[in-house]
């Protein structure tokens, strides 16, 4: 009788679809577990390298922030110092090895006693508008170009437009300082075209990929966004190196300009203390005297020079010449 085996046959094959359907739910759990272990981690690495790439960023605007009201307190300090105490000096003739190695010609001398005034008035301008009123990136800006640039304008509210406009046309700046295309800025677009053309995903929706009907394919795709993950990683390390390269050279130039600021300083008040006890008259002092007079001309020469010296150059890149200009100060600082 063939009739009491088809319970059987059908429990059988009940037996295997369940066993079936019970492997596809494993292999579906399995799947699912997978794919959010590795979203998890991939999400992980993700903001952490963000974060990272975020700090450097703000360390990197910070600290041409830095440098900048440094430039503008040197100038509106020491170097204003140099101005007003020199200007006194009457009949002032660098020649003779007594005094300097070549022959400086009153006419140059003059010239550049008038240049640096004219820095020193615009920084002046600046701080008494008050440093709150650089506003746009424009402290940043003149921390990473010099001074003859940032300090081209006519009055104290051009001045301070002129070193926004700097920050808003200088992709790196307007990158750095957060600059968005509303405000007049290039943004990230902007940076993105000076930091090796690093192109940053604003968001990786890993999240997205999770929850979906088929979790195999879904489980590849976040094999695939891996992949994409690890190359964004890539991308914000090397955005950091970058940066990280152009904050060490700003403190470096920090530190330079620093370093030279309290030498000058020294050498300003030894000027002053010979037109106290000598005069204003330049042929009365004595050889010593007028080497004083000709050291603090070579300091403000060296100090102009660096904070007329910018760290980086029109496309934004960190200026090739940097280290040199560097030594070359240190030595001749070294000499003076």
């Amino acid at each position: 009788m063939p009739l009491p085996l088809i319970p059987l046959v059908v429990a059988g094959a009940a037996a295997a679809s369940t066993a079936i359907a019970s492997k596809k739910g494993y292999t579906s759990y399995k799947n699912m577990k997978e794919t959010k272990t590795l979203a998890g981690e991939l999400e992980s690495k993700y903001k952490s390298a963000f974060n990272e790439f975020e700090s450097s960023r703000f360390q990197t605007n910070h600290a041409f922030e830095q440098y900048g009201k440094m430039k503008l307190e040197i100038l509106d300090g020491t170097m204003k110092q140099f101005v007003d105490t020199f200007k006194q000096i009457k009949h002032v003739n660098f020649k003779g090895e007594a005094v300097t190695d070549k022959l400086i010609s009153s006419k140059d001398v003059v010239e550049f006693v008038l240049q640096v005034e004219k820095q020193v008035v615009k920084a002046g301008q600046v701080m008494t508008a008050g440093i709150a009123s650089l506003a746009g990136g424009g402290l940043a800006a003149l921390g990473a170009v010099g001074a003859t640039a940032t300090f081209s304008a006519a009055s104290t509210g051009t001045a301070i437009a002129t070193l926004s406009g700097i920050a808003a046309q200088n992709a790196t700046l307007a990158f750095l300082g957060g600059g968005s295309l509303a405000a007049g800025g290039l943004g990230v677009a902007g940076g993105t075209l000076v930091l090796g053309g690093i192109a940053l995903a604003p968001a990786l929706a890993i999240g997205s990929l999770i929850f979906a009907a088929s979790t195999e394919k879904k489980l590849k795709e976040m094999y695939a966004k891996k992949a994409e993950v690890e190359t964004e990683v890539q991308k914000l390390n090397s955005a950091r190196s970058i940066m990280s390269t152009i904050s060490s050279a700003t403190n470096s130039m920090r530190e330079l300009a620093q370093s030279t600021n309290e030498l000058m300083n020294i050498n300003v008040e030894r000027m002053a203390e010979v037109i106290e006890f000598k005069g204003t008259d330049f042929r009365e002092y004595t050889t010593e005297e007028q080497v004083i007079v000709h050291q603090n001309y070579k300091l403000a020469i060296i100090m102009r020079d660096l904070l007329n010296t910018s760290i980086l150059n029109e496309e934004g890149e960190l200026s090739p010449d940097l280290e040199s200009v560097m030594a070359a100060v240190k030595e001749k600082i070294s000499t003076n």
